[in-house]
């Protein structure tokens, strides 16, 4: 078994927060690569003298914190960032609400499920392992809300998305999906919802072969409306078109989506090459 530099301390902690400084520092202490690029990444040094002050800050607050335990990286810290770092596959998720963006990302290899999100404001990522799976943890990001009624929509996803590029003309949307081929009725209702969105969730399924990242292999986003949630998932036709299926954002539908998401990069690293 190859040594790390890891803690064998089988404490198990609950979520970690951490600063990028605190990230990079144990990113080279165990020699892992960078983090996903949903997250946006860690903060660079403009001097080697500025790098080894917070190399030596973090490694004290590290410390500090009992992270540290005889100098070697806490177990739990360790493995969450190892899988981070080195996923099977990933959900990464960005959202978007009134004068914010958010990142997450939800990283698995065949041992562990990890969480990791960036408070923006604070400047600090939180860490966590996840028990339960990943459905249950882009139910707590997303968070719950009215589900709007809506009959299903199935457009291609070009069509779509120039349809809500003319938000925020509601007549202009709806004359854009009515082009795109989707019935009149489905259509201003759509059409009267997306012009009110108020926050959205993207959440990319996105699978690592041979220790690299790929296309996404699916697409499900989450739309908060003054109507009520709306949720999408994103499919290939044989022919390679991106086809969009939109419905009602109840909580079944969003598990079913993220499911079928989970679902699809499985079988995709079932026959790639690892």
């Amino acid at each position: 078994m190859i040594d790390l530099g890891i803690s064998t301390s089988t404490d198990a902690l609950p979520p970690i927060s951490v600063t990028g400084a605190e990230i990079e520092y144990t990113r080279e202490r165990l020699g892992l690569d960078v983090l996903p690029i949903a997250l946006g990444g860690t903060a660079r040094a403009r001097s080697t003298a500025e790098r080894d002050a917070s190399m030596r800050r973090a490694a004290m607050s590290l410390s500090e914190r009992g992270l540290l335990p005889d100098g070697e990286i806490h177990h739990d810290l360790g493995s969450r960032l190892q899988v981070l770092t080195r996923p099977s596959w990933e959900l990464a998720v960005r959202s978007q609400g009134p004068g914010a963006i958010t990142r997450a990302c939800i990283a698995a290899d065949e041992s562990l499920c990890v969480e990791v999100t960036y408070n923006a404001v604070e400047g600090m990522f939180t860490l966590g392992s996840i028990d339960s799976g990943p459905v249950d943890s882009i139910a707590r990001t997303v968070g719950p809300s009215n589900a709007m009624p809506i009959a299903v929509i199935n457009a291609p996803t070009q069509a779509l998305a120039g349809a809500f590029d003319a938000a925020p003309d509601t007549e202009s949307v709806v004359s854009a999906l009515l082009q795109g081929g989707v019935p009149a009725t489905e259509a201003g209702q759509l059409g009267r919802a997306i012009t009110t969105c108020t926050a959205f969730y993207e959440i990319a399924g996105i699978p690592h072969v041979l220790d690299s990242a790929h296309s996404p292999v699916g697409i499900v986003t989450v739309y908060d409306t003054a109507f009520g949630r709306l949720v999408s998932s994103l499919s290939t036709s044989a022919d390679g078109t991106d086809w969009s299926s939109i419905s009602s954002g109840t909580p079944t539908r969003l598990r079913q989506a993220v499911n079928m998401l989970v679902a699809n990069l499985e079988s995709c690293l079932a026959t790639s090459p690892r």
